[in-house]
């Protein structure tokens, strides 16, 4: 018996298929564990992309709301997981931060596994989050050249101002972007703001008074005019058609007792408000070359010039009021529209040299800073540039004369535009409520593309405009 014991003892054949048989169940759940957590590894990677591109998809939109926001992140999820080992993934929770204008979405999923069933797990469950953000990228410097001739008085400059507002407070909404905003309101002339009177780049004549010595006569006749007829007729001023009482008068000397009339005696005065014309020399009124080479201020005996212009800033409030405050006329001025003389103002006011030197040194690749002008006009070309003295005055001579100072007109100004670009400018234009031809072909060519050329041409259109170009640019990115 002790024999067979110690052979027991010593026989060790059929060990291994009994632990293997012991062994064989936790060995089964743990590479069970293995592919049921590789296929949720891959779900939820599969999720996390979903969900990237969903918040993606949510801020690239134009939408403002959250829940319809929600809506598009929705879908686009849906979308992007349907047929797919994440087809179970379902949005949980969606935000959207209006001031940081930050979309924060969390989506949730599980997977069915094979083998941890076997341990008690019926779902095994992930979780993702994406969070996405519409905001300038980078340092951004604009300029708003705005047309506010007489040709936008009522609801167009209402229209401009609610849209070009809301451009500056989206770009602005996130107060840590490196943006800096300016403003050029042009007419026939721009205002430089009369503080700069002593700057070395504008020429300004001292101011003058003018007295008429005072002079009276006794008369006996007295001119006396009787009213015809009602009449009505109209004008065109700044393309506006206008009417006006046109109704004729009859006038007859008749004799009176013996009065005394004077004239004269008053002062005129001559003053500058501001206004500045296009440099005289060569084509210097193409480019922000020498800067040293001065503008031409004009003297006026009234305020003839509008808005100043507002160099690049970062106070949004300053910018904001300078748009709300933009008038078409003073007093009886009504302004006609020079484009040229708007668009070489934008150029200065985003060139890093005089006349406003807040601008940073051009970037060939136009990204620190990118520069950017919105050029936006209502109407055609009115005037011309008067080189003896730079003044921008009405076409004048016959037709055919006309003709040839008009396409003067448009070829500086497709210059300007030309230069800018060469600068690495980009330029948006904004043709609003345009019918003329010519007015149309010549915004399209400024422009930096096709795509940055827009039509509007009423208050809605002209909204959704300003959204467009402030969507474009924004950079939609992940944020984590």
């Amino acid at each position: 018996m002790a024999s067979i014991l110690h052979r027991f003892r010593k026989q060790e054949s059929g060990v291994v298929a009994i632990l293997f048989g012991i062994a064989i169940i936790p060995i089964m759940l743990l590479v069970g564990a293995g592919v049921d957590y590789a296929r949720l590894s891959a779900a939820q990677a599969a999720a996390q992309a979903a969900a990237d591109a969903a918040a993606l998809a949510a801020a690239a939109s134009r939408i403002e709301t959250e829940a319809s926001m929600s809506v598009v992140a929705t879908n686009y999820l849906r979308a992007n997981t349907t047929g797919t080992n994440a087809d179970a993934t379902r949005i949980t929770t969606f935000r959207y931060d209006t001031t940081k204008r930050e979309v924060t979405l969390i989506a949730e999923g599980s997977i069915s596994p094979a083998f941890m069933q076997l341990a008690g797990y019926s779902q095994l469950g992930y979780r993702v989050t994406a969070n996405s953000i519409r905001a300038l990228n980078g340092s951004t410097e604009l300029v708003l050249v705005l047309d506010n001739t007489w040709s936008m008085s009522g609801s167009k400059l209402a229209a401009l101002k609610d849209s070009a507002a809301e451009l500056v407070t989206t770009l602005w909404r996130d107060p840590s972007v490196d943006v800096k905003i300016g403003v050029v309101p042009y007419a026939d002339y721009v205002n430089v703001g009369t503080a700069n009177r002593n700057a070395t780049w504008v020429s300004v004549p001292a101011d003058y008074d003018v007295t008429s010595q005072r002079t009276c006569v006794t008369k006996t006749t007295r001119s006396v005019c009787i009213r015809g007829p009602a009449k009505t007729c109209t004008r065109t001023i700044d393309g506006n058609v206008e009417t006006y009482d046109c109704t004729p008068s009859t006038c007859t000397e008749q004799t009176v007792p013996p009065y005394e009339s004077c004239s004269g005696g008053g002062t005129t005065r001559y003053r500058w408000y501001g206004c500045v014309g296009s440099r005289t020399s060569g084509t210097l009124r193409l480019t922000d070359a020498q800067p040293s080479t001065p503008y031409p201020g004009y003297l006026a005996t009234s305020q003839n010039c509008l808005n100043p212009i507002i160099p690049l800033s970062t106070s949004p409030s300053t910018v904001t009021a300078a748009i709300r405050g933009m008038v078409v006329n003073v007093g009886g001025y009504k302004p006609s529209t020079y484009i040229p003389g708007g668009l070489i103002w934008g150029v200065n006011v985003l060139s890093p040299t005089a006349p406003f030197s807040e601008g940073r040194p051009y970037d060939s690749q136009n990204r620190r800073p990118r520069k950017v002008m919105v050029l936006m006009t209502d109407g055609a070309n009115t005037l011309q540039f008067r080189a003896s003295d730079g003044r921008h005055v009405a076409f004048n001579g016959n037709t055919n004369n006309q003709a040839k100072q008009l396409a003067q007109t448009y070829s500086d100004m497709d210059a300007i535009c030309t230069y800018a670009k060469s600068q690495q400018i980009e330029i948006y234009t904004i043709a609003f409520d345009i019918t003329d031809p010519t007015a149309r072909t010549a915004m399209r060519s400024c422009a930096s593309s096709s795509a940055h050329a827009f039509d509007a041409t009423d208050r809605t259109s002209l909204q959704e405009v300003f959204k467009n170009i402030a969507q474009s640019l924004q950079n939609v990115r992940l944020t984590r």
